[in-house]
């Protein structure tokens, strides 16, 4: 927002703080970082009150414990205001990995700013971001010097502490923010109030100088003319000099919205039973130093030390009864402004199923809030509700039903779908029109568990179709059609020898589906003939039906669909040798990972990168979630752990991790071989099984490696699935001379010997000139080498980076070293 002229409120810096705030201006990024309580948010505010010149802007983004998608849409809601177009890039990015911080940095390179404008971020510490510091500090490096970010935070957690030798960036701790002797006389005179030496030792001694404190000393004073010195705890303080001074009507206010983490003008009027608040109450809100209002959000938030003094009073001091009316009426505020899930932990809290049930979940409202705290809180209201509630929301059931199988709680899910059957039993009292509806979602619902035995989806879906007799509402455009698999093969092929059944099986599926979900994952089963046919080596035809899918899918704006089709576009590149065809998919995978705001179109796409990079021998391809086993759990959707986990198998058996392949392989669950489980998964035994041959082979143990890799072949060859055996020609040739005379299929190991040799001479194509287009400068060096070569002097870049000469004539000397040159005029002929 642009600068305003606040209420005039006192306030006193230290000389020390003030120098600190001073370099604001001098700096692309300031860090303020130091524990609640130190007054961190208003130096800045006022700094910026008094410093900023007339035509200067400022922004602010206030975080409240969003998730992280949310979190980096209003970050990047910042920069809207200066650059919508730089804005929308990062928008389009999701919030950053390592893997993708690169593309922040171009992003940011192209910032203009022509006015004097400063950028916050408050309570940073709230944003749910693997990579805090080093998010920091690539936002440090816009380049702009008409553009100074501010990040507010408290300590960041110790496992998060990278420190940043980083020229752009000011850091002001906690240490600036702490008051000596001088300044605590100093801030009392400003009160008015002369301090004995006896005062103000006993003062320093209880307060440590921590500004809140002392000005809860200064407030007491104020009130009752003297200092109660035997007063040092701060719950204390805070009940002398704030709550004793409240009137009842405030008092009762406080309370109730204590209960709440932070709150709207309208929430705070439903806590009170009112329309509207009421007009003491709206100047107790704007008068309180103890309230601050955060423009960014229409919200306020309470100070922590008032809102731990009042939640500990209402906890542990207020009846019971009281306790359970003000939850009641959090819920209902929460609901006012559509936070379900927040309102739903609040009735929980009073065991009211009712209200919870009752809330308009939906599919893409759980997806959006999907993380360990809702499954447990899904799990916990099917556990506790009371049956005969339950029964009551079927639609609230089946919503559910839905995420329990998409997180892997089949348990839950079990239950759901056997309460719905009593729910839709014929003598319900739902009437004619909604008990149709009902039916024929809980249908869907049930087929989903039998998602990969096509004849039986295939039967579900008729079944469901008939009696909705039109299109379900709970399938939408922007959710994932089957789990967001990067592999419709991997997903579809279900038993050994059965795949042409199957494919026609999902010809006949693929149609019907259309009808029920409008269009919702078109091409699905275009995709997986494509990939069935790349598995055989018959490319040319994988080939045009990628391309029919694509254009099925783009018509429905099914983007997990057109990803899946690039995958396939890019294996075939790398089969044939085809560098342009190979960087044309690669580019337009990334291209729908910026384009689209679904996180898990971001995780897709990183999936197929870890896939290409691990076919290739290329680490820095895969992503860091596939390189331990619960955070593949915590990103993927449960259906499509099976097949991540084989690709954790292929990371451990490419860095000749040999103890933890033989230990982790023992874990990973047998799919195909579990009678109790309705879903099948072929693909994943034949690489685990292959995997297996590898690593015994390099063992030394030869004969066992031949009976794993003959086990391998007997699942795959019946279907003439021999891609995954040729991507391992160099390893496995041997192996594969040596069973000849052992299988069948004769014809079967020629065709994977003779598709090794194109796949081993495709790969050495591609992986030429993937090493001829990485350049072997860091971002940095780049940026700085490209500076260089438009004529900047050392000194002029160090200007414009906001680094020292000394850097910059290092980094340039690791640039010509790199690029092994000697001078500026040979680095205007490289490319790099």
């Amino acid at each position: 927002m642009k600068k305003n002229v606040d209420k005039q409120k006192k306030y006193y810096f230290s000389g020390r703080l003030k120098r600190q705030l001073n370099q604001i201006s001098h700096h692309s990024l300031t860090i303020v970082e130091a524990p609640s309580g130190f007054g961190k948010t208003t130096a800045v505010r006022e700094y910026l009150k008094e410093n900023l010149s007339h035509n200067a802007c400022e922004y602010w983004y206030t975080c409240l414990g969003e998730s992280v998608s949310v979190a980096w849409l209003g970050i990047c809601e910042l920069f809207s205001n200066v650059n919508v177009k730089v804005a929308d890039d990062l928008k389009n990015l999701k919030m950053p990995t390592m893997d993708t911080l690169f593309y922040m940095t171009s992003y940011l390179r192209d910032f203009s700013c022509q006015t004097e404008t400063y950028l916050v971020v408050d309570n940073y510490q709230l944003v749910n971001c693997d990579i805090p510091r080093e998010l920091i500090s690539v936002f440090s490096m816009h380049g702009n010097p008409k553009l100074h970010m501010i990040f507010i935070t408290q300590q960041l957690e110790a496992k998060q502490q990278i420190s940043i030798h980083n020229n752009n960036i000011h850091t002001i701790n906690a240490s600036a923010f702490l008051f000596d002797r001088e300044d605590t006389v100093r801030l009392f005179r400003m009160e008015g109030i002369r301090l004995t030496d006896d005062e103000l030792k006993k003062i320093l001694m209880s307060t440590e100088g921590w500004v809140s404190a002392i000005r809860l000393q200064i407030k007491n004073f104020l009130e009752i003319g003297f200092f109660d010195l035997t007063t040092t705890d701060i719950g204390q303080l805070v009940e002398k000099a704030i709550w004793n001074r409240l009137t009842p009507e405030e008092k009762a206010f406080f309370l109730l919205v204590s209960v709440l983490d932070s709150f709207t003008i309208r929430q705070a009027a439903i806590m009170l039973n009112q329309e509207i608040l009421p007009e003491k109450i709206d100047e107790l809100l704007k008068n309180n130093d103890f309230i601050r209002y955060l423009p960014d959000k229409c919200m306020y938030s309470m100070h922590s030390i008032l809102q731990d003094y009042l939640r500990d009073r209402f906890y542990n001091q207020m009846p019971a009864d009281y306790q359970n009316q003000t939850f009641r009426k959090a819920g209902v505020s929460c609901t006012a402004i559509l936070q379900y899930y927040s309102a739903a932990e609040f009735f929980y809290k009073i065991k009211d199923f009712d209200a919870i049930l009752s809330l308009p979940f939906s599919r893409e409202y759980l997806y959006k809030h999907k993380g360990k705290n809702l499954s447990v809180f899904i799990i916990t209201i099917v556990n506790e509700c009371p049956e005969e509630i339950l029964c009551k929301y079927p639609l609230t059931m089946i919503v559910f039903g839905y995420y329990t199988i998409l997180d892997g709680q089949t348990e839950t899910y079990r239950k759901l779908c056997s309460l719905l059957r009593i729910a839709v039993r014929c003598d319900s009292d739902f009437d004619r029109e909604s008990l149709r509806k009902i039916r024929g979602e809980y249908t869907l619902l049930v087929t989903l568990g039998e998602f990969n035995d096509i004849s039986k989806v295939n039967k579900g879906h008729e079944t469901a179709l008939k009696i909705l007799g039109k299109p379900s509402i709970m399938i939408k455009s922007d959710i994932p059609m089957l789990f967001a698999t990067t592999s419709v093969l991997n997903m579809f092929w279900r038993e050994s020898g059965e795949l042409e059944n199957e494919l026609q099986q999902i010809d006949i599926g693929a149609h019907l589906y259309h009808k029920i979900g409008q269009g919702h994952g078109i091409g699905y089963n275009t995709v997986m003939r494509a990939e069935a046919l790349l598995m055989r080596g018959e490319d040319n035809e994988a080939e045009i039906l990628c391309h029919k899918a694509l254009y099925e899918a783009r018509s429905y704006y099914q983007t997990d669909m057109c990803i899946c089709a690039e995958l396939v576009l890019a294996r075939i590149a790398i089969l044939r040798g085809e560098v342009k065809g190979y960087f044309t998919a690669i580019k337009n995978m990334q291209d729908y990972a910026k384009a689209d705001s679904n996180l898990y179109v971001l995780h897709m796409v990183e999936y197929c990168m870890s896939i290409i990079g691990l076919l290739l021998g290329i680490k820095y391809y895969v992503a860091p979630w596939l390189y331990d086993m619960e955070s593949i759990k915590n990103v993927l959707y449960a259906p499509v752990i099976p097949h991540a986990q084989i690709l954790y198998l292929n990371l451990l058996l490419m860095e000749n991790r040999y103890p933890e392949f033989y230990g982790i392989s023992q874990l990973i669950p047998d799919k195909s071989k579990n009678a109790n489980e309705n879903i099948k998964y072929m693909m994943p035994q034949v690489y685990y099984l292959k995997f297996l041959a590898i690593a015994k082979y390099n063992n030394g143990d030869r004969f066992a490696a031949q009976e794993y890799l003959k086990q391998a072949l007997s699942i795959a060859m019946p279907d003439k699935i021999y891609l995954p055996f040729a991507q391992e020609a160099g390893q496995l040739n041997s192996l594969l001379d040596s069973l000849r005379n052992s299988v069948s299929d004769k014809d079967g190991i020629n065709a994977i010997i003779k598709l090794g040799r194109r796949q081993e001479r495709g790969m050495k194509i591609i992986k030429k000139a993937i090493n001829s287009d990485k350049s072997p400068l860091t971002p940095r060096e780049r940026e700085i080498a490209q500076l260089a070569r438009d004529r900047l002097s050392a000194r002029e870049i160090a200007g414009k980076l906001y680094i020292s000469e000394t850097t910059v004539r290092t980094i340039l000397r690791s640039v010509y070293s790199k690029l092994d040159i000697h001078s500026r005029t040979e680095l205007v002929t490289k490319q790099f």
